[in-house]
């Protein structure tokens, strides 16, 4: 069941002093990046404040974890959100600005019946973000986002969008549309 799904404009190392924790200051020193270091510290200052306390975060095959709770965290970021999603079962967030065009990398991550499901380049982004989401969830790195996972329902007006894998899972994720992004999600 998911306890919250959050969204934030990213928010600058400034606000997000008082907010996390000062390992979590130290962690992003080592990120050249600005906009790596914001990101970081905004979903963390997210989680915290939905927590109502600063927990420990680690990491496992690359997702973040939360240490010593019976929680689950998905976590994504675009140029200027952050999307976190809490759930009492392993859970996956993917965001995008709508104004993202996936059109270019469509050959390359989508099937040709996936292709012809996306009826114009709202859909093509929600199934984008749908593979994103569902590889998260999956947290296996060997999987490959066009031979192993596939659309194979999209919903829009409903809100919802289907994918399994060639090992037989399946989700159904929900969709998140706001002005200028759409999330999917699923826990």
């Amino acid at each position: 069941m998911i306890r919250g799904l959050l969204f934030s404009p990213l928010l600058t190392e400034e606000q997000c002093q008082g907010k996390v924790a000062d390992r979590d200051l130290r962690s992003v020193e080592q990120f050249v990046s600005q906009s790596r270091r914001r990101e970081r510290l905004t979903w963390r200052a997210m989680l915290y404040e939905f927590l109502g306390e600063q927990v420990e975060i680690e990491y496992l095959d690359g997702a973040p974890i939360v240490v010593d709770r019976d929680i689950h965290i998905g976590v994504s970021h675009t140029t200027d959100m952050v999307a976190v999603v809490v759930a009492d079962n392993p859970c996956a967030v993917d965001i995008e600005r709508k104004d993202r065009d996936v059109s270019r990398i469509s050959n390359r991550f989508f099937t040709a019946e996936e292709r012809q499901m996306a009826e114009n380049s709202l859909c093509q982004l929600v199934m984008w973000c749908a593979k994103e989401c569902y590889y998260k969830l999956c947290r296996d790195r060997s999987i490959d986002i066009l031979r192993d996972i596939e659309i194979t329902a999209l919903d829009l007006a409903g809100g919802s969008v289907t994918a399994c894998d060639s090992r037989g899972g399946s989700a159904e994720m929900k969709i998140e549309q706001m002005a200028e992004h759409i999330a999917v999600y699923v826990g």
